[in-house]
């Protein structure tokens, strides 16, 4: 009797060893204790920095960020836009990752929203955005706490100048304060039509594009400020339906 009362003690205290160790390493391991839902997943293209398809032919859309345009319809690609795919890439393809889904896990596009998360349960947006390749794209579905974690990573990205940061936080500031809406947290031009329209509660002022971003608010795509990789400033004209 005392041998197995010991013999049981023995596996308590080795099961208890176990489970301290398997605990600490989801707390210093952030990733891994996000990376128990979702499904297996392999993607077969990249369209850019935030779309891409998988393997059995659903689309995914990145949620809770937003990368330069390519080239589309007679517009040409917007500054940064291949190496944002390129990044993409890099992190994804040949790889078995994690699809988790986010918010209501759809678009009105019938893309997948979400996220992958990489063998070590690290975020592929998170990543991108901390790599300057992606900015902070809010909407009211996503968890506070994903839209937290992607604020905190571009505002070091812009401090530490990664990807396309510099250039971008080096345009001349406007003659009027950009127009924010708070609703949204998109910002315009002062001159755009769309920004005229937002009510006077909603209605943020910005300064220049850090102060914009740095508050988690993304450029409206009707009148974005962000540069053409030709060198040129100006609107892009490509919309949200214009995407794979």
């Amino acid at each position: 009797m005392r041998r197995r009362l010991f013999a049981t003690g023995r596996r308590g205290i080795r099961g208890g060893r176990f489970f301290v160790a398997l605990l600490c390493a989801c707390l210093l391991t952030p990733g891994l204790a996000r990376a128990g839902g979702g499904e297996m997943v392999r993607v077969a293209q990249v369209f850019d920095g935030d779309t891409c398809r998988l393997a059995d032919g659903r689309t995914v859309r990145l949620a809770g960020i937003d990368a330069p345009e390519g080239a589309h319809g007679g517009v040409p690609a917007q500054y940064f836009a291949a190496a944002a795919k390129a990044a993409f890439a890099r992190r994804v393809m040949g790889r078995e990752l994690r699809l988790v889904r986010a918010g209501q896990g759809g678009d009105r596009f019938g893309r997948v929203l979400g996220d992958f998360l990489l063998p070590d349960g690290a975020s592929v947006a998170e990543a991108l955005v901390a790599d300057g390749a992606a900015f902070v794209f809010w909407h009211r579905d996503l968890p506070a706490a994903l839209c937290d974690r992607l604020l905190a990573a571009a505002r070091q990205a812009m401090a530490t100048g990664r990807g396309f940061w510099p250039r971008l936080l080096a345009l001349s500031p406007p003659a009027r304060p950009y127009v924010g809406n708070a609703a949204s947290r998109r910002f315009h031009d002062a001159a755009c039509p769309q920004g005229r329209a937002i009510s006077p509660r909603n209605r943020v002022a910005f300064p220049d594009l850090r102060a914009a971003f740095a508050a988690g608010f993304a450029p409206a795509r009707e009148c974005t400020p962000w540069p053409f990789a030709g060198g040129g400033e100006g609107a892009s004209a490509r919309s949200e339906t214009d995407k794979p």
